[in-house]
């Protein structure tokens, strides 16, 4: 297995998607991450994969160890999972875009040097935005440039930084931790970029929900969870990150109070979890590293579910808005359920899978003293309760319906790529002490205490309460919400709008020196003496003095041309 890469694996099957027939293809696109899944087990520390191209420049596509080798088996799992969900989609370029996509983000967690990740990194971004644009609406393409142009500016910023560093240090991978100067914070950017960190994060609550059902799937699985393995990777033991995550989860489990949308809710609260990610993984001990790389996993796999029934709602009912559906338990019992479930465990409920890495969040919080991000953590917990378990499941399952609405059948394909993610929800939940084994650090953590229990249950009855009083209050309704994006889209078409301006003046300018220089030349061309233009003349003699000085002009023609055609005649000869 030491010379076959998963992530390769995926890419090749994505490509052999874009020329299979559509039969063949389909059942091609869903074998292809089981395939990569077998290879994914197989890798061990010794599997190694290079290309040489200098004597100091080698590519490693495999450097496998215990941190990159958790993201990449939950990438492929969730692969499988979300192969079978879009199983009978009939797009092909969106078949090879959702591989090319997986196998890219496999491929830099695997990587070892700056250029292999570089260039994986650029492919699972450009991959990424044919999934937003494949949802062939206006919003849609309007997302997808402006996913592009975000992620664009966060890969050269990577890029950049990447390049200083492997200047001074080498080709290779290593830890930024403590580190300064330009450099350093260039490749943080790239990274906070991908990682949704605030103020950079709008680009997901923008395009996610704009992405087709399966798309959104993939891009909630991905690119935000390869950013915090590079963070972990990184940037792990950075403390001002502690405080910088709590707060992006807090903030963004309010945002997602507030909306209507059910697929731009859940974009936020993929936000607010990567925020309890890069708290944990900022305090640098082994239970924080071990916590946010559990929490990625995890919450690739309740999120996953989360979007998949997203997907389905939307499938069945054709509308994404909450306010606009009700009663869905009855017409939709297996969704139901399995949003249910997944709704659980993203808030942390006991015995699921969220509640076992929360416990390492928590506790690496704990350790470290960290008193005011924990207790921010808490409350973003709060509000994924309040948002997502009770405020989705009650008023798109289980209130009563405005109006009676056409509802389709879910296909059986997407119900099973559903409960595969609801049975691992579960499994992990119940017996996460194999999980923690399979961490970097394996930490081993007790969440079933029963004063931690207890604090949970109590906390979750505590905000259960203020939403069973207020519940008229809680109906979700149209709202415009500004985000950051608001901010720097009006600064941005400001200064864009200025600079254009400067710009069109500038090289009018130009092209008005050039127009009027290019004349003059030809003017001396044609005839030299007109050079002298500030000679005086009168009517009656100007046009028998320019009569008289034609021969004289037209010389200077031939020498010129003769010039040009010996200095060619040279450069041949040369």
């Amino acid at each position: 297995m030491a010379d076959f890469h998963p992530g390769l694996i995926l890419i090749v099957t994505g490509l052999l998607a874009l020329i299979l027939p559509e039969q063949i293809r389909k059942w091609a696109a869903a074998a292809g991450p089981f395939v990569a899944l077998a290879v994914m087990i197989g890798l061990d520390g010794d599997a190694s994969l290079t290309y040489r191209f200098t004597q100091s420049i080698t590519m490693d596509l495999l450097h496998v160890d215990t941190l990159a080798w958790a993201f990449g088996m939950i990438f492929c799992v969730i692969a499988c999972i979300a192969g079978i969900y879009s199983f009978d989609a009939k797009d092909g370029r969106e078949k090879c875009a959702s591989l090319i996509y997986a196998g890219s983000s496999i491929a830099v967690v695997l990587a070892g040097d700056w250029i292999s990740l570089i260039c994986f990194w650029e492919v699972m971004a450009v991959s990424s935005t044919y999934l937003v644009w494949a949802g062939r609406t206006h919003r849609a393409r309007r997302a997808s440039y402006r996913y592009l142009a975000m992620h664009f500016f966060g890969g050269n910023m990577l890029l950049g930084g990447a390049i200083a560093i492997c200047v001074q240090n080498g080709w290779q991978i290593e830890m930024l931790t403590g580190g300064s100067g330009w450099a350093y914070w260039f490749v943080f950017i790239g990274l906070a970029v991908n990682g949704a960190i605030p103020p950079l994060h709008t680009w997901a609550p923008d395009a996610y929900p704009e992405a087709t059902s399966a798309g959104t799937v993939y891009m909630g699985s991905f690119t935000t969870k390869v950013a915090i393995y590079a963070l972990i990777r990184l940037f792990a033991g950075t403390e001002w990150l502690v405080f910088a995550g709590a707060v992006m989860a807090v903030f963004a489990a309010c945002m997602a109070l507030m909306e209507n949308d059910i697929k731009r809710l859940l974009s936020y609260h993929i936000v607010s979890q990567l925020g309890m990610m890069v708290a944990a993984l900022g305090t640098g001990s082994a239970a924080g590293i071990d916590g946010a790389t559990l929490h990625a996993i995890f919450n690739i796999l309740y999120k996953g579910v989360l979007l998949m029934g997203a997907g389905a709602i939307v499938y069945a009912t054709g509308t994404r808005k909450i306010s606009e559906l009700g009663g869905l338990y009855k017409r939709m019992p297996l969704v139901t359920a399995c949003f249910f479930i997944a709704s659980l465990s993203i808030a942390g409920v006991p015995f699921f899978s969220g509640f076992a890495s929360k416990a390492l969040i928590t506790e690496a919080l704990h350790e470290g003293h960290f008193t005011i991000a924990y207790w921010l953590v808490t409350l973003a917990g709060v509000g994924t309760w309040l948002s997502i378990t009770l405020k989705i499941n009650y008023f798109v399952f289980f209130r009563k319906t405005k109006a009676e609405m056409a509802v389709k059948p879910v296909p059986v394909y997407m119900k099973a790529a559903m409960v595969m993610g609801t049975l691992l929800c579960i499994v992990t939940g119940l017996f996460p002490s194999y999980c923690y084994e399979l961490m970097p650090n394996a930490t081993m953590a007790h969440p079933f205490s029963a004063e931690h229990i207890v604090e949970y249950v109590a906390l979750f009855i505590g905000a259960t309460i203020p939403f069973a009083r207020y519940i008229k209050k809680m109906e979700p309704h149209d709202v415009i919400t500004l985000d950051f994006d608001w901010i720097y889209r009006i600064t941005l078409v400001e200064f864009l709008s200025g600079l254009s301006k400067w710009v069109y003046r500038i090289f009018s300018r130009f092209e008005h020196t050039y127009y009027n220089f290019e004349r003059i030349i030809k003017t001396i061309l044609r005839n030299p003496s007109k050079v002298f233009s500030g000679l005086e003349l009168d009517e009656a003699n100007a046009e028998e003095y320019f009569e008289e000085q034609r021969p004289v002009g037209e010389f200077m023609q031939t020498f010129i041309v003769f010039c040009v055609i010996a200095f060619l005649v040279l450069l041949i000869i040369e």
